[in-house]
């Protein structure tokens, strides 16, 4: 059995910690949330890249780097605890946004060495999931992710193979029942 995990809100919690952070240091840097917030909501559809909205407020660069360096502190630990338990020949992360920026973040959790392969997307999962299926076409694949928007695309008939898990409120337990 192969796994595919999404990053954002699934590895990591992006949203609910790291966000968090990056808006605690935006304000100590002199930015404040209301402003901060405007900013990502505005540029987030465009490939968010913490860098340009460093730069887009004067902020130093080298806060990009205090910024990210407390990543390993968001990393969803029981998610990770069962990738170890799978072994990195059958874990593969398919994550969306800029390139640079999550690569960034996926190196300073240190989880790189814990997956096969790293792809980072600008629009669709779609292709980088399937080409996943395809090469594991006599093994089930699960895709894990907490967007369906992900799923919706996907060729289920060409890749009965595939099965999706949504990472909600219960994503974890249903992880955990297939891997059990």
């Amino acid at each position: 059995m192969k796994f595919i995990f999404d990053f954002d809100d699934v590895l990591f919690h992006n949203t609910k910690q790291f966000k968090e952070h990056m808006y605690v240091c935006l304000k100590q840097a002199g930015v404040s949330r209301e402003i901060a917030e405007k900013y990502y909501k505005t540029v987030r559809a465009n490939k968010f890249w913490l860098k340009e909205m460093l730069s887009h407020f004067n902020i130093e660069e080298s806060m990009y780097e205090k910024i990210l360096e407390e990543s390993k502190t968001f990393i969803n630990q029981e998610l990770v605890e069962i990738v170890k338990k799978l072994g990195k020949e059958n874990c593969y992360i398919v994550t969306h946004g800029n390139e640079t920026f999550q690569k960034d973040k996926i190196k300073h959790t240190g989880l790189e060495n814990l997956f096969t392969e790293i792809v980072v997307v600008s629009d669709s999962k779609k292709e980088a999931v399937e080409k996943i299926c395809a090469k594991h076409l006599n093994e089930k694949v699960i895709f894990i992710d907490d967007k369906t928007k992900h799923f919706e695309t996907l060729d289920f008939k060409k890749y009965p193979n595939l099965k999706t898990i949504l990472y909600d409120k219960q994503g974890f337990s249903k992880l955990k029942s297939i891997v059990l």
